[in-house]
């Protein structure tokens, strides 16, 4: 029987040990409206050592974020009363826990829309499973290691740039920018190493995991947005470089 609260915990496969599977118990919020799919979705999670929790609207999600804030949200963009990019906009004035939109709206201007609300990676249904464990594993593993760093402060400073990557503050010359988590790592990725060419696989993997590396839209849109930030806080300044066929390049100063 289930837990009233929707939780469900499963345990791994018959023979599997538990060293192998991804997940270390964190909390996945399954948002999804489709009873089928929320189904299906939430026995792939469990099975690979995740707990989960299901929503089928907004309402449900802040209920969830009440009760016990999950660690990484699985969500749906058509959902009855609020939408999925409303639910992201909630989510991120409270959270930075990692936003995986799975959805039927595949258009260019709907990934845009998602990435812009804060989503940190975006799936078109219909969506392989063993993909969509991927990308949840890959995601609470820069969690991971993100808590694993040393608490000392380190700043990452340019004229007309200042990155504080403990506390996640960036400054530009007319004052803060709020970045989301994913564009903050593409410019730490970046600002890290002032002058050198990154190619797009290589960014990629640095900023959402080593099983990406031919997800160009995911780069490109999110280096749009974020150009679009540094461009407002500090007019007048340049700092990422497209190296045409290659990459981007960070100049320091420029």
């Amino acid at each position: 029987m289930r837990p009233p609260d929707g939780r469900r915990t499963v345990a791994p496969p018959a023979g599997s040990p538990a060293a192998v599977l991804p997940g270390l118990g964190e909390l996945v919020l399954i948002v999804e409206d489709e009873p089928e799919f929320r189904g299906l979705v939430e026995l792939w999670v469990s099975r690979h050592g995740w707990r989960t929790a299901t929503a089928a609207d907004g309402l449900e999600v802040m209920r969830h974020f009440d009760q016990e804030p999950p660690d990484l949200v699985l969500l749906d963009l058509n959902l009855p009363g609020l939408s999925g990019w409303e639910v992201t906009e909630w989510i991120r004035l409270r959270s930075t826990v990692p936003i995986l939109m799975v959805t039927a709206l595949g258009g260019e201007a709907d990934v845009v829309r998602g990435l812009e609300s804060g989503a940190d990676d975006y799936l078109t249904k219909p969506v392989r499973m063993p993909e969509l464990v991927a990308r949840v594993a890959a995601a609470l593993r820069r969690v991971r290691q993100a808590s694993r760093r040393s608490p000392a402060a380190e700043v990452i400073e340019h004229p007309g740039l200042r990155i504080e990557t403990t506390t996640h503050r960036v400054c530009g010359d007319a004052g803060e920018i709020h970045l989301t988590p994913t564009e903050f790592r593409l410019l730490v990725a970046l600002a890290g190493r002032p002058g050198q060419p990154l190619d797009h696989a290589d960014l990629l993997r640095a900023v959402w995991g080593p099983t990406y590396g031919d997800e160009a839209q995911l780069l490109r849109v999110t280096m749009r947005n974020l150009r679009a930030k540094l461009a407002a806080a500090s007019p007048g300044r340049n700092f990422i470089v497209t190296e045409y066929g290659v990459g981007y390049r960070f100049e320091a100063g420029a």
